[in-house]
């Protein structure tokens, strides 16, 4: 019986791959202090597969990735299931939600003009 081990559940070989993919972040993007996740985005679904950059992180479509560092030039750093950083581009993430304010009809009587 396997089943898939979260990242909480860190069992001796997955905190070892984890520990030396925080090293090789902290390294390849001279990151230093505490690792802390922000927030977390979906990758859209309807990504195509592509040859990824070396600071890039491999996206697969529809999975969450943890935000490190908020998006500077369209690009955020993330970190994947598996514990690899690297660069996510914004046009790879689901939008905020469009409908938040969808109950505000056009007599809103808050509008601003």
């Amino acid at each position: 019986m396997q089943s898939k081990a979260k990242p909480e559940e860190k069992d001796p070989k997955k905190q070892k791959k984890f520990e030396k993919e925080e090293k090789d972040f902290r390294k390849k993007f001279k990151f230093e202090g505490e690792i802390q996740v922000l927030y977390q985005v979906t990758i859209i679904s309807t990504l195509a597969s592509k040859k990824w950059g070396n600071k890039d992180l491999a996206l697969r479509p529809g999975e969450t990735v943890d935000v490190i560092v908020k998006p500077k030039d369209n690009k955020l750093i993330g970190r994947n299931e598996e514990g690899k950083f690297g660069y996510v581009s914004t046009s790879h993430i689901v939008a905020e939600d469009p409908d938040i304010y969808d109950d505000i009809g056009e007599d809103c009587i808050y509008d601003n003009d």
